[in-house]
């Protein structure tokens, strides 16, 4: 498997596992993968339908899954691992490439920002994930949840045994240098940098409507819908942050 990390903005990014093709095709064994896939082929015939019942829960499904934080869906991305694969793992001396733009990000930078989702954001966002899933339809969303947990534990296990290889490639770093030539880099800011308000202004780096563009210059189809969800709730909170001062500045 491959990992992606992409810059979003000048202090977040995407991360994003792309299973071996095996994998992704054989048989689910587990409960939460018989569970995913039933409901995404639920989900999938739903979308299918012009009218009725099925097509109002199919819409209003999609707005709360788009509103699901995008770090969540990256680590439902990650495959859940089993004691016996890790032990296979670690004996193999397997390690796996995290595919990043060099020309944005700082190498040093790859580990910290692996280590903030895999490790934060599974207790961080339990709640504001579990409480998503009330605007959502009873089938598919449910089967996310112990999916996205498995996958942050896997990813914490694939960290602390130092298996990761950051690289950078000519692919990657021409995608950005087209997509985004002005941007500023990519910085990691911890939680007492933002408290002293010494960090610059964060500024959005990835441009709106550039999905398909990432997913064909990364020839990973799949990442489309992430970078559409991940783009579009950036620029949204983006926005609100923005209305939000000109406000506080109105009132004084």
């Amino acid at each position: 498997m491959r990992i992606f990390l992409l810059p979003l903005t000048t202090r977040q990014a995407l991360v994003y596992c792309q299973k071996p093709v095996q994998q992704a095709t054989t048989k689910p064994n587990s409960y939460a993968d018989r569970a995913t896939q039933y409901a995404a082929k639920t989900w999938a015939q739903w979308e299918t339908y012009d009218k009725g019942w099925r097509k109002t829960v199919i819409k209003y499904g999609n707005a709360g899954l788009k509103r699901i934080p995008y770090q969540e869906w990256g680590l439902k991305s990650f495959p859940p691992g089993t004691p016996k694969q890790e032990a296979n793992t670690l004996t193999e001396g397997k390690r796996y490439d995290v595919v990043y733009p060099g020309n944005i990000v700082h190498e040093a930078d790859v580990p910290k920002v692996l280590y903030r989702l895999a490790r934060e954001r599974k207790t961080l966002h339990w709640n504001r994930f579990i409480g998503s899933m009330f605007v959502m339809p009873l089938t598919a969303p449910f089967a996310l949840v112990p999916v996205a947990l498995k996958g942050s534990d896997h990813l914490e296990f694939i960290l602390e045994n130092r298996l990761i290889r950051p690289i950078s490639t000519k692919q990657i770093e021409d995608l950005y240098e087209n997509l985004a030539p002005d941007s500023p880099d990519f910085n990691f800011v911890t939680a007492a940098q933002l408290e002293d308000k010494t960090v610059p202004d964060e500024k959005v780096i990835l441009p709106a409507d550039c999905h398909n563009k990432v997913a064909s210059g990364l020839e990973v189809p799949e990442l489309s819908n992430e970078v559409e969800r991940a783009v579009w709730q950036v620029n949204e909170a983006q926005r609100k942050s923005q209305s939000q001062d000109s406000l506080n500045q109105e009132k004084r």
